[in-house]
């Protein structure tokens, strides 16, 4: 057989093996399993951390690494191909954005980095498959990203002729938790808002964030604060007002009505003194 003859079935061979290691990976073997919650922030690199200790000296030539997606999801993250990258079945949403340690392989250094975190990536099972002939397939550092986005610092409105007060951000992910708490008094504790005195909107935006609108009753309140939570990566906003003090727009509205009677007042004094003044040159001419 000539030398073309046997490249071109080594190829062969070598495609067929890749088509059987993808069976392979659909039935069951033996597992490391390091399942834990990972979080990650949106834009941000996320490292996915996996340690492997080889049971034999690691062979790069013999060796096939996956990082994909758990439950035959058909998600490839990233694909090591006997000593070297092979993205040629990376999925299209991880294009570009993630690479591995080559030269750490040897050493157990499995981890991953994607470079920029999308919402797209949130709550993505994730897991690497090792297969190194003669060991058997093994699945390696199984895990669950969860993406966060920060939201904006809220802002919080008070309306006194409606006894209400609202509280509102955007710019997050995922959706908030919103906690309100009032105290009526200087002596008095803080207590918690109940669910029938709160009204919480939440609205989805275009590139998949989320705004929030939360108006919470504050009869009787001295002091109220709006809490925005996000529960991934468990971060609190807080904001808080005193619901005695006027709003601008009355304080503006009180001036207005001050000047209106000053100047009222004004006129009728001149009214007043005009009066006084022309009674008072009648008198003298009728002396």
């Amino acid at each position: 057989m000539s030398f073309a003859n046997n490249a071109r079935m080594m190829k062969v061979l070598s495609s067929v093996y890749l088509q059987v290691f993808h069976l392979v990976l659909l039935l069951p073997f033996s597992s490391e399993n390091n399942s834990c919650q990972a979080n990650g922030t949106r834009g941000a690199p996320w490292l996915w951390r996996c340690h492997h200790t080889f049971s034999k000296p690691f062979q790069p030539e013999k060796s096939f690494i996956y990082w994909q997606g758990q439950d035959n999801s058909g998600l490839v993250v990233y694909m090591y191909n006997k000593g070297k990258p092979d993205l040629k079945h990376q999925s299209q949403s991880f294009k570009n954005r993630t690479k591995i340690f080559p030269d750490q392989l040897r050493d157990g250094n499995l981890s991953l980095v994607i470079e920029e975190l999308i919402l797209k990536d949130d709550q993505t099972s994730l897991e690497v498959i090792f297969n190194s002939p003669p060991e058997s397939t093994k699945k390696l550092c199984q895990t669950t990203v969860c993406v966060a986005a920060p939201f904006q610092e809220p802002n919080l409105e008070i309306n006194q002729s409606n006894k209400t007060a609202t509280c509102s951000t955007k710019g997050g992910y995922p959706k908030p938790e919103i906690k309100w708490t009032s105290q009526g008094g200087q002596n008095q504790s803080e207590r918690t808002l109940e669910q029938h005195e709160v009204q919480t909107t939440m609205t989805s935006e275009e590139d998949g964030t989320y705004s929030t609108s939360s108006t919470a009753n504050i009869t009787g309140s001295q002091r109220v604060t709006c809490r925005v939570h996000n529960p991934t990566s468990n971060q609190t906003l807080s904001v808080t007002k005193d619901t005695t003090l006027e709003t601008p727009d009355k304080r503006h509205d009180l001036g207005i009505g001050i000047g209106f009677v000053v100047a009222l007042v004004c006129v009728v004094a001149l009214i007043v003194i005009l009066y006084l003044h022309r009674s008072k040159c009648f008198l003298l001419l009728s002396f």
